[in-house]
């Protein structure tokens, strides 16, 4: 089971379309380790009426730690030597949590972060489930400790019915958590959260399928009850990997690999078939099998690596998808380093070092070793910060004294020159891209969860004479820093209404229906709140439409939405300004890398426009409503390209919105844009 749990895994990883649903060979590994670790439990406890919790974590550590410790500590200096500097932070920030096991927590705590969209993978990513494990590892053992105590505080003068009672007591309390872990599985999951996958109280209930196996009394069976066990799950399995969607996992859907591996230890216990004898005794299917935790620790940080090691040795800035080619060096590598890793580290430390230390002196090295890594592991981080705090300190004197020509006020008919005057620096630093946001971006000015009506937020005087309104998702909201210059520099005031991921349409996202229709509520909340206001002059709009909307037989299409939401305001005499969407970069900040390898010429980093540009269902809508469409296009591009630098600002902050620094220097632009659409408004 662990060599088909491993290789449903690995396959996903390397080849998904062979694999769509491998990743449920990890819940197959959690089955396994709850009825593994109970069984040694509870045989201790019918051995010796007791556990000996110091032992049962001095063997788990000498099982689990020198190989995982190995793969950690290796990763990071590898990453140091390919990754780009950019990712050196992310490296140390993941290798912490993987040390210290609670890596599926910030996976957790990420997945459901707007600001941490499109971020490249960890190569420590998959310490998730190695996590969970452990926190199991930790409380089972205390909880089984505590229900012994308490056995011992309350039985009655009366003997007791000895082990079989502990069994029955543990059985009990395990069921009881089983349930609960499964129940809020099914909720969360249901919610639509997406820590659902990682929060180790959604998948406990696996650990603890496998953990009431192990205590029930379930061990024999007639050689017709094993074959059907052991084919059907198996068939369970084998089929999961293929047909379990992610899309609502894991949930019940978890039921699937996890009741199939139930069902073959089943079968195992009560005396497998011949059948399943033969094909568990196949050489190469031991072996992976004994190597699978290696294997399972070495892929992942292999695959991330792969791509920036091939483009280390072709000369190349940039990366792309590894080839056929590649993913097989990958796997083979794989399997090499887990053949050595389990005869050079695994077995010799489980088994044969100090096989007499104290379980105390055991945790004691366990601890320094931990310590020496975890110091080890702050290294790529340190010199990072360093670094970038050297580029900041250069992008703050920039801005002190800031240029004319920053930004976007270096574009001209010449075209569109990477640095203002002066000496070739970038604003913000690259590493600190992601951090800078607009004002109120936190969710006091933009909704993304939570109460219906989009945030109301204003800015500038409050007896304005003219009042803008800026409405729509986060490619609306990067605008506000150039309207907070405006309303600074031109006397208006600034409200906002935006919500992420939440276009201002009638048309209903995809994404929308999955979060039970907030954006539609939203939209139409905002649409009044807008009608309501009579000191409004001037509604400010741009929305990414390059997304899934709904489509159905009497549903608003996605171009009829936007003229809807458009034409309710303009008939009731609001003009709409509508700003074209921006370009996009490279995903998973690979723009922002290019910038930090190649500071002194960013012009390797731009984009061809043909790429750059996405689809922007507002052109087309425009067209059929009485709007003003500004084509952005030249505020971001020229001659066909796309640069990530433009007049020595950085122009992206990720693959899809742009910095608030470069939004500061559109503001003549945006002002330009607004003021001539309607009387009064002054020209400047």
């Amino acid at each position: 089971m662990r060599a088909l749990a491993v290789a449903g895994v690995v396959l996903y990883h390397l080849w998904p379309s062979l694999l769509p649903a491998g990743f449920v060979g990890v819940d197959v590994f959690f089955v396994i380790s709850g009825y593994l670790i109970t069984s040694h439990m509870i045989g201790e406890v019918e051995r010796t009426g007791r556990l000996g919790l110091a032992r049962f974590y001095a063997r788990r550590a000498r099982r689990i730690l020198p190989a995982a410790t190995l793969v950690v500590v290796s990763t990071t200096v590898a990453a140091l030597a390919l990754l780009p500097e950019l990712r050196w932070a992310e490296v140390t920030r993941q290798g912490t949590a993987s040390l210290l096991w609670v890596q599926n927590w910030l996976l957790a705590s990420d997945s459901v972060d707007y600001l941490a969209e499109g971020t490249a993978p960890s190569p420590f990513q998959h310490f998730w489930s190695l996590s969970i494990e452990e926190q199991f590892y930790v409380v089972w053992p205390v909880l089984l400790v505590a229900l012994l105590w308490w056995r011992s505080r309350t039985r009655t003068a009366r003997a007791a019915s000895g082990s079989a009672d502990a069994r029955r007591a543990a059985l009990t309390l395990v069921l009881v958590l089983t349930v609960v872990s499964f129940v809020c599985s099914v909720v969360i999951t249901g919610s639509g959260d997406p820590a659902a996958y990682f929060v180790s109280h959604t998948r406990f209930w696996e650990l603890g399928v496998g953990a009431l196996l192990a205590l029930s009394a379930l061990r024999t069976a007639g050689a017709a009850a094993r074959a059907v066990s052991a084919w059907v799950g198996l068939l369970l399995i084998a089929g999961g990997m293929v047909l379990v969607p992610l899309e609502g996992f894991p949930g019940a859907l978890a039921l699937v690999p996890t009741v199939g591996a139930a069902l073959v230890i089943f079968s195992a216990r009560a005396g497998s078939t011949p059948a399943v004898r033969r094909l568990s005794s196949v050489r190469p299917v031991l072996w992976l099998g004994d190597v699978s935790y290696s294997v399972y620790l070495w892929h992942w940080p292999l695959l991330v690596l792969a791509p920036y090691a091939v483009a280390r040795l072709v000369g190349s800035s940039t990366t792309s998808e590894a080839s056929t080619v590649v993913l097989g060096v990958v796997l083979v590598l794989s399997l090499v380093l887990a053949g050595v890793s389990r005869r050079v580290v695994e077995v010799p430390f489980h088994r044969g070092l100090a096989p007499q230390a104290s379980a105390r002196r055991v945790l004691g090295v366990v601890a320094a070793v931990l310590l020496v890594s975890v110091a080890a592991v702050q290294v790529p981080g340190a010199l990072g910060a360093a670094r970038a705090e050297g580029r900041a300190a250069q992008a703050e004197t920039l801005l002190d004294s800031a240029p004319t020509e920053l930004g976007a006020g270096s574009l001209s008919s010449a075209g569109i020159v990477s640095f203002a005057p002066g000496d070739p620096v970038i604003v913000p630093a690259p590493e600190n891209a992601r951090d800078e946001l607009p004002e109120g971006a936190e969710g006091r000015c933009k909704a993304s969860e939570g109460p219906e009506p989009a945030p109301r937020c204003e800015f500038g005087p409050a007896d304005a004479e003219h009042v803008v309104a800026l409405v729509g998702d986060s490619h609306a909201e990067q605008y506000l820093p150039a309207l907070q210059e405006v309303a600074e520099q031109q006397g208006i005031r600034v409200v906002t209404y935006l919500r992420s991921s939440c276009p201002y349409t009638t048309a209903q996202p995809v994404s929308d229906v999955e979060r039970d229709g907030v954006c539609e509520r939203s939209n139409e909340a905002t649409t009044q709140a807008l009608l309501d206001d009579t000191s409004i002059d001037v509604v400010v709009t741009s929305n990414r439409t390059d997304v899934d909307f709904v489509m159905a037989e009497g549903v608003v299409g996605p171009v009829d939405g936007f003229v809807e939401a458009w034409t309710g305001l303009v008939g009731a005499g609001l003009p709409v300004v509508v700003l074209s969407d921006n370009p996009q970069m490279l995903p998973e900040d690979a723009t922002t890398e290019c910038v930090v390898a190649n500071a002194d010429d960013p012009t390797v980093c731009a984009r061809p426009a043909a790429e750059a540009l996405p689809l922007d269902l507002q052109v087309e809508a425009a067209a059929e409503a009485d709007v003003t469409l500004v084509d952005t296009l030249g505020w971001y591009c020229a001659d066909d390209t796309c640069p990530a630098v433009i007049g020595s600002v950085l122009v992206y902050r990720d693959y899809h919105h742009i910095t608030p620094a470069y939004s500061r220097t559109l503001a003549p632009l945006v002002w330009e844009s607004i003021s001539e659409v309607v009387d009064p408004l002054p020209a400047g």
